[in-house]
């Protein structure tokens, strides 16, 4: 499977591999074996062909912050999966269409703040997510009137399960 790394001015585009029970990339065809140890406290150890490196990475806002060997990163690494579902997401809003808004970590619905036909606008507040003890407040992207809602109060989501449709067309009318 191919998974994607952009940081601010480079995409690298890799593929995961196992050879021989060895974990590995490869990158630009070159294939590169890793060993990759959690030390605690989000710390990490890596050994990547036979060179040893020190991490520590915090996810936060859907990237990655990474400090490398004393270097700084903010990444955000996707799979071909979640790659094409963020293209069609951001075509489907640029071309005027509909946008599904869908859920950023797993988590409990907490409370759905709008109903079908509301017009919002670009960063309202749509949907309360409870996850780790934490209420997330799921916004909107872009100004709209809700289409449909996909689910209900109370209700248990997994990461990406589609939440609610806002319709683009109708809110500029």
């Amino acid at each position: 499977m191919k998974i994607y790394a952009e940081t601010r001015d480079q995409m690298l585009t890799f593929e995961q591999s196992d050879r021989n029970g060895t974990p590995g990339l490869v990158l630009g065809g070159r294939q590169l074996d890793y060993e990759f140890i959690p030390l605690g406290n989000n710390r990490y150890s890596l050994l990547m062909d036979n060179v040893s490196h020190h991490l520590h990475i915090v996810e936060k806002d859907g990237r990655y912050h990474v400090h490398l060997d004393g270097a700084y990163f903010s990444i955000r690494v996707e799979d071909e999966r979640m790659r094409a579902l963020r293209e069609l997401v951001a075509h489907s809003a640029a071309t005027g269409g509909t946008q599904t808004v869908v859920a950023p970590i797993p988590g409990l619905i907490s409370r759905i703040l709008v109903t079908p036909g509301q017009k919002i606008a670009a960063g309202e507040p749509l949907i309360i997510l409870e996850a780790m003890k934490m209420e997330n407040e799921i916004r909107a992207e872009n100004s709209g009137i809700i289409k449909e809602i996909l689910v209900d109060t109370g209700r248990p989501v997994e990461k990406d399960l589609p939440l609610l449709v806002i319709s683009r067309e109708s809110a500029e009318s």
